[in-house]
């Protein structure tokens, strides 16, 4: 019996025991995951746990930023920022609107000529809330406002800057635009300096922390943090070069203008035609509105420097330099122009089909007779021609901070590699006169011609700060010079005499037509006729010399653009008398 009483004592203990075991275990998990579940919430939630505490009494205001201004180089801005004044109803929290607040709202119905909705400013007014009623208030009814309403604590007006572009389509393709544009978030530049430049001109945000009550009544501000301006950027645009460069366009036109220092590479003046009004992208823009203005003949391109276009004409002068530097004309050398030259049993064309009779090389290359480059053609192969067209610069990005296409400059391994044929002599004779598969743009236009008259290319500079870096150019003086004496007899006697009768300008020119069909059909329809351009170097009085290269697309000969450039300098000349 006490054998029995003692097993069933040991059997009681041992359950007991068991139980205390498990029940500590149960306790001992019990506090494991209320530890974990706790190092969760403050430890690795507690930030965001924080935030959304926070978020029960505390109201975060963003302070937009004022971007910074762009300059020309005299400090005329071109793009600054306007203020933007926003009216509110501001909500005090009553059950319902007074006698005398719907007769504000009568007011300000008859002010703005539109009728708001009373229940929505019921709800505002009751539940302490802000309404927007009138964005981009103007300053005459600001003005009503303040008069009229000044005794209306529910009336909130805010303030904010907006970009504004002063001269409206004015250097638009180097000024570029805005995307996003809300008032609390910082703008982001989409297109030209805007957004090159975007880190310099964007500045920084500020904020007002409120405290507010649990009816969302604003309190106290518990802390503030003042929005960082940002930078000014000042440009080597001249706003009265710009302007008239500008104006040389007509509506119907397009194609580029480029105005270059070349001594230090500043871009005075630079036009893509047709232009567009980078104000208009601060509001929405509807799809019809962006069809019927924004798609039409490509606007929104920089023809500059990211469209390229057979050099034609303008790039004999690559052709004459390398005839020379290689010693295959001299300066003496007299041509025989016919009208044509025949090779492999096919005829190829001067400019002048009746030809051009006896010609000194001078003159060859001022009345922009075909026969010498032709004459070259044969001689060579076109590895050579594309070594001396890169000597100039062509078919390299010129370097400036638009973006910017390298153009083409074809060589027998190019032709093989992409067209899968091999080069055919008959094409250098094309080539030689600037036809053919060559490419180049405007602005490597404006760099080469630079280059013949300082000796050096140099790199487009479109920001006063941007250093100066220039690149010995490969040719000899005398070869420079005789480019240079060709360039005056183009202006004297010819391809450019239509200048001629300007007065106190040192102008040494190139003209050039460029082929963009088939000379031989007849043109139906304007996209068929040619390109025209324009390249010159000029000096007026004791003005720094300077470089402009104009082409208009499709305007059949060079005249169109010697027309264009001959208003611009009639205009530069107007300009520096009045000064």
């Amino acid at each position: 019996m006490d054998d029995r009483q003692l097993s069933f004592k040991e059997l009681l203990q041992r359950q007991r025991d068991r139980r205390i075991r498990l029940i500590l275990i149960f306790f001992l998990v019990v506090i494991v995951v209320i530890s974990i579940r706790l190092y969760c919430l403050q430890v690795i939630q507690g930030d965001h746990l924080l935030t959304l505490s926070d978020r029960n009494f505390l109201r975060t205001e963003i302070v937009a930023p004022q971007r910074g201004n762009i300059l020309d180089v005299n400090g005329k801005i071109l793009a600054t920022n306007r203020p933007v004044f926003d009216l509110y109803w501001y909500g005090t929290g009553a059950g319902h609107l007074t006698s005398l607040q719907r007769a504000t709202i009568q007011q300000l119905e008859e002010l703005f000529e539109k009728t708001f909705d009373v229940s929505i400013i019921a709800q505002a007014e009751k539940w302490h809330k802000r309404l927007l009623l009138e964005s981009d208030v103007s300053f005459e009814r600001l003005c009503c406002i303040s008069e009229q309403c000044s005794h209306c604590p529910y009336l909130l007006i805010t303030y904010y800057p907006k970009r504004y572009y002063p001269y409206d389509d004015l250097a638009c393709h180097i000024l570029g635009y805005l995307g996003r544009v809300e008032k609390n978030n910082p703008t982001i530049g989409c297109y030209g300096l805007e957004k090159i430049c975007q880190e310099q001109l964007q500045g920084e945000s500020g904020y007002i922390l409120h405290v507010i009550n649990s009816r969302g009544e604003r309190l106290i501000e518990r802390d503030f943090k003042k929005a960082k301006t940002g930078d000014d950027v000042t440009l080597t645009i001249d706003f009265e070069l710009q302007k008239c460069a500008q104006k040389v366009f007509e509506a119907d036109m397009a194609g580029a203008f480029v105005v270059i220092d070349p001594e230090d590479g500043a871009i005075k003046a630079l036009v893509s035609a047709p232009s567009f009004n980078p104000n208009r992208f601060l509001y929405p823009i509807s799809t019809t509105e962006w069809d019927e203005h924004l798609t039409m003949n490509s606007p929104l391109l920089n023809r500059a420097t990211f469209s390229t276009y057979p050099p034609a004409s303008i790039f004999k002068l690559v052709t004459f330099a390398m005839g020379l530097e290689e010693h295959l004309i001299t300066p003496g050398t007299e041509i025989n122009c016919l009208g044509y030259l025949k090779f492999a049993e096919r005829k190829y064309f001067c400019m002048r089909h009746w030809g051009h009779g006896k010609l000194p090389l001078l003159d060859a290359l001022a009345y922009s007779c075909n026969i010498p480059c032709y004459l070259l053609a044969k001689k060579i192969k076109i590895d050579l021609l594309a070594d001396y067209a890169k000597r100039f610069g062509l078919g390299i990005a010129p370097g400036s901070l638009f973006p910017e296409k390298t153009g083409l400059i074809p060589t027998a391994s190019w032709k093989k590699e992409i067209k899968g044929e091999s080069w055919w002599p008959g094409e250098t004779l094309s080539a030689c006169v600037g036809q053919s598969f060559l490419l180049t743009s405007p602005l490597q236009i404006a760099r080469m011609i630079g280059s013949i008259f300082t000796g050096f290319l140099v790199r487009p500079r479109i920001l006063l700060s941007e250093q100066i870096d220039k690149e010995a150019l490969p040719l000899s003086s005398a070869t420079r010079l005789f480019l240079q004496q060709a360039m005056r007899a183009v202006i004297s006697e010819g391809t450019g005499k239509l200048l001629i009768k300007l007065k106190d300008f040192q102008l040494a020119a190139k003209t050039g037509t460029a082929q963009t069909s088939n000379l031989r059909l007849e043109k139906f329809t304007r996209e068929q006729l040619e390109h025209a351009w324009v390249a010159v170097h000029f000096k007026y009085k004791d003005q720094k010399p300077l470089v402009v290269v104009c082409i208009i697309e499709h305007a059949g000969s060079s005249r169109l653009a010697l027309i264009a450039v001959e208003k611009f300098l009639l205009s530069y000349r107007d300009f520096i008398n009045s000064k």
